[in-house]
């Protein structure tokens, strides 16, 4: 089956933030991006600016800024007036990831795009024109994978170039860390866990429109070899939660369904704002002998554990730090491989959504 929209790779990731300078900041100390371009999209900037098909009009203001190496590039959106995608997440979310950008496509492409959209009942949300030269759509993507719109950018002169900076924020020398402490290393973003009802539906629509395949699916429960010792907020816990996970185009999805008991899947996510991108898992750790002191350095800034287990015999652990007030929303994921497993991690079992037959009997 043809996917609806093709993914390119992950461009950025879209974060709704309540205060950009603030929200650079702790990106700065925690990650290290301490250099941002930001934009100030005013009325003059922004042209046929459409809600649903509607004329709308919005201002805001971003930051972008990519972390040490190139390997994870954030795009910090502060609302500001009018209608836009990032009035309505704020208003509903207040802050978290609102939009993943996964395409360029050139305006002939485009327009084709559009129409198969609109054939498979997903509406674009809100659209604009940036400086005369740059169309932003984003497709209302948040009933069929869970919470986030899916932007698609088209340049209208054949640059790739982004629209023009009005200000540079270098925030190096503006935070302390402790001596041999932090940032916290970023190899890329391993996978985006999304909080959703029901995980199986979820990822027959990632297949349908996106074309992600392959999924490892696994119950996760507290008992030994699985998840030892989980805890929640400091209390340990047994819960069980439902995920898939999947691998491509350089990130991951992990639908996550939290099933039974407390957690922060349902407790402080599902159960408060809904179905949406949980987590970022942007590290995993191979130095177990400096872990604690990086805990004690995120906690001092206000980001707790507040999640995790111990998993494989103790070969690795993970965990949740509360980064949402800090970061903008989401919460950071963490991995510890304290030592190499006796034997490699596997899923419960695996789906192929392009060996499935539909239910004519034909294949997909």
């Amino acid at each position: 089956m043809t996917p609806i929209l093709p993914i390119d790779k992950l461009y950025s990731t879209g974060v709704v933030v309540a205060d950009l300078e603030s929200a650079t900041l702790r990106h700065a100390e925690i990650f290290g991006v301490d250099h941002w371009e930001v934009r100030e999209f005013t009325a003059d900037r922004l042209k046929a600016v459409r809600a649903y098909g509607r004329p709308a009009a919005a201002t805001f203001r971003t930051a972008t800024g990519t972390t040490p190496g190139g390997t994870v590039a954030f795009e910090l959106v502060q609302p500001l007036t009018g209608e836009s995608p990032f009035t309505t997440f704020r208003a509903n979310r207040k802050t978290g990831v609102s939009h993943l950008t996964l395409a360029v496509r050139d305006p002939d492409e485009w327009a084709g795009l559009r129409r198969d959209l609109a054939a498979h009942g997903l509406r674009i949300a809100a659209s604009m024109t940036v400086d005369g030269r740059l169309d932003r759509h984003f497709i209302d993507t948040r009933e069929a994978l869970g919470g986030f719109w899916v932007e698609v950018q088209v340049p209208l002169d054949g640059s790739t170039e982004p629209p023009a900076a009005d200000a540079h924020w270098d925030h190096s020398g503006r935070y302390q860390r402790p001596d041999g402490i932090g940032p916290i290393p970023v190899q890329g973003v391993g996978h985006f866990g999304i909080v959703v009802h029901d995980m199986p539906r979820r990822i027959e629509q990632y297949h349908r429109i996106l074309g992600v395949p392959k999924w490892g699916v696994r119950t996760w429960r507290s008992e030994p070899g699985m998840l030892e010792s989980p805890y929640y907020r400091g209390e340990t816990v047994d819960h069980e939660y439902f995920t898939a996970l999947s691998q491509s185009h350089g990130f991951g999805f992990e639908i996550i369904q939290p099933t039974f008991g407390p957690s922060h899947y349902n407790r402080d996510f599902l159960d408060q704002t809904g179905e949406g991108i949980h987590h970022i898992l942007l590290t995993v750790l191979t130095a177990p002998e400096n872990w604690e002191q990086s805990v004690a350095w995120l906690e001092s800034l206000g980001a707790p554990r507040v999640m995790g287990a111990d998993m494989a015999g103790g070969a690795a652990s993970f965990c949740y730090f509360d980064t949402g007030p800090q970061l903008g929303g989401y919460v950071l994921e963490a991995v510890i491989l304290n030592r190499p497993p006796d034997k490699p991690p596997s899923s419960d079992y695996d789906i192929d959504f392009d060996t499935v037959e539909s239910e004519d009997g034909s294949d997909q």
